[in-house]
């Protein structure tokens, strides 16, 4: 048997399987009928678009529909698999972001002992805007999180915005139509920034990351006692706000 008919021996066993009839999967591949019958009956080649068009549609591999290959490990979340933006991949991302299927990502990682939900993506961070938290080439595992109001202050998250992939710290201010976002870089000339709430495509929640760069020690410990600072500053503003409406109440 040759490989060309055991092809297309192959793709018209898939295509019973699924109860499809030739005309159907001959509209998927954008040929007619007959051109797509000759291919079937293994009297003309099939070209690689083809190929990766009839793999998406049954959902086989397409060294399945080449070789019959049936022992391959199907790239997705659920044998734990997780998708990889890198930094060049991200106007594309943004571009294609309401086009269903439209943005195909080539990148899939696994990462031991983690094990990804479906709505999860690792990005590639470009820029020193998080420095030292996060740094340029860092890969950040991010979960999507479809209401923006659930995120906890202080959070870090990642927006696909219509001007681009923004990756910041939240502040929430309780302000209905902006975001205040700060940076953790203390030498970034904007440390914070508002966003139009209608401008963002999607919101995600920083969940991890994964760094080659280890961090000196004085730069972690100065990180710290900023963080404290800031929680110190927090506690006193929920202190006064209390206090305040004590003294509204007893002048009443």
């Amino acid at each position: 048997m040759t490989k060309r008919s055991s092809i297309g021996d192959r793709i018209k066993a898939l295509r019973k399987k699924n109860s499809f009839s030739q005309a159907l999967v001959a509209e998927k591949l954008f040929i007619s009928q007959a051109a797509y019958s000759l291919i079937e009956n293994s009297q003309n080649g099939i070209a690689v678009d083809h190929i990766i068009n009839l793999s998406k549609l049954y959902e086989v591999t397409t060294d399945f529909i080449l070789k019959g290959d049936t022992f391959l490990i199907r790239i997705d979340p659920s044998n734990g698999f997780i998708p990889l933006i890198r930094a060049q991949a991200h106007a594309g991302f943004v571009k294609n972001f309401h086009e269903e299927n439209s943005f195909e990502v080539s990148d899939w990682y696994r990462i031991p002992g983690f094990n990804p939900a479906i709505e999860q993506k690792l990005f590639e961070v470009t820029g020193q805007s998080m420095s030292p938290t996060l740094l340029n080439g860092d890969v950040i595992i991010c979960q999507a999180q479809p209401k923006i109001d659930n995120i906890l202050d202080g959070s870090l998250i990642l927006l696909v915005t219509e001007g681009g992939i923004l990756i910041k710290r939240i502040r929430l201010d309780n302000n209905n139509e902006y975001l205040l976002l700060e940076s953790d870089n203390e030498d970034e000339k904007e440390q914070s920034k508002k966003i139009n709430k209608s401008d963002i495509y999607q919101a995600m929640v920083v969940r991890g990351k994964i760094s080659s760069v280890i961090l000196p020690h004085h730069q972690i410990t100065s990180k710290g006692k900023i963080q404290k600072m800031e929680e110190a500053i927090d506690f006193l503003k929920k202190e006064l706000f209390i206090l305040n409406k004590k003294l509204s109440n007893l002048n009443k």
